[in-house]
Formats: structure tokens, C-alpha cells, sequence
């Protein structure tokens, strides 16, 4: 769900590109690809979504003026600032994976498995991604950790 001020911020928009309230109700369902949505208020609206309209809107507002606003100061600047795989949710899930993958790593070596482990895992992790190289960890982990309470127990 977007937060109030990022439904502020698609509202100036919305009025910065000189668009009414039908065409701007019209444009959430356009851009969103979700045909009932009509409001910036809907719980089904991410960040993401936010991204694509205000990327719309800037076109729109772009396209008959030369002079900048106050939402969009030059143009391109929420196209290129907001790709997609680069919005602030990117780069607060990717630095909470980072994180994780760091403690993981950690708890591995805690284990008596050193970096050269943890490389191999990392090498075969193919196409990669930080969420399939923690995934691979964290099995790692609880099957390292299942064979020392198996090694310990006598039964």
C-alpha cells in the first residue's frame, strides 16, 4: 500500500501534467494493469506502481511544455530514477538480503565451515541472485546443523 505522501506526491502529478480527474483515474488503471483501481488509495498499489505513474505523468507533462515544475524538474528524471529492480523498496530489500546473507555466512563459520565454503556455495548458484545464494545458505545451515545434533546424539 503506498503511504500518504507518495499518494500526495501522484496527486501533484496528476495536477502538474493537467490531467482530470477522469483521465487521471483512467491513467491508475492503465499504467497499473489492475482494470478496477481508480485511486491512489487502493491497497493493491506498490511501490512499483507508483514508479510507472509517475513516470506516465511526467511524459505527459513533458510532451507540450519546456519549462520544469515542481514535480518534474527535467525531463526523463522519474524514468531513469526509478527503473525497474530500483526503487527505494530495491535497495531496502536488497540491503536487508545483504544482511542476512552476512549472518548466514557468519553462523556458517561459527559451524567450522570457513570462506572457501561459502564460495563454493556462491559459485553454484547459477543464474545467481541474492535470494537463491541465501536460500542455498540457510539449507546449508540446517542440514550442517541437523548432522552435529544426529553426530551428538547416542542413540
Amino acid at each position: 500500500m503506498l503511504s500518504r505522501a507518495q499518494q500526495i506526491l501522484i496527486k501533484r502529478a496528476q495536477a502538474e501534467a493537467g490531467l482530470n480527474d477522469a483521465d487521471y483515474r483512467q491513467a491508475i488503471a492503465d499504467v497499473t494493469g489492475l482494470a478496477d483501481c481508480r485511486s491512489s488509495k487502493d491497497g493493491r498499489l506498490m511501490d512499483a506502481h507508483m514508479d510507472h505513474l509517475l513516470s506516465y505523468f511526467e511524459a505527459i507533462y513533458w510532451k507540450g511544455k519546456t519549462a520544469p515544475g515542481k514535480i518534474f524538474r527535467e525531463p526523463g528524471f522519474w524514468t531513469s530514477r526509478n527503473r525497474r529492480g530500483n526503487t527505494s523498496r530495491d535497495r531496502f530489500t536488497e540491503q536487508d538480503l545483504s544482511a542476512r546473507i552476512a549472518g548466514a555466512e557468519a553462523q556458517l563459520a561459527e559451524l567450522g565451515f570457513g570462506d572457501g565454503y561459502a564460495r563454493a556455495i556462491y559459485r553454484k548458484i547459477v543464474p545467481y541472485s541474492h535470494r537463491a545464494y541465501l536460500a542455498a545458505l540457510e539449507r546449508t545451515l540446517k542440514a550442517k546443523r541437523r548432522a552435529v545434533a544426529t553426530a551428538d546424539c547416542p542413540f
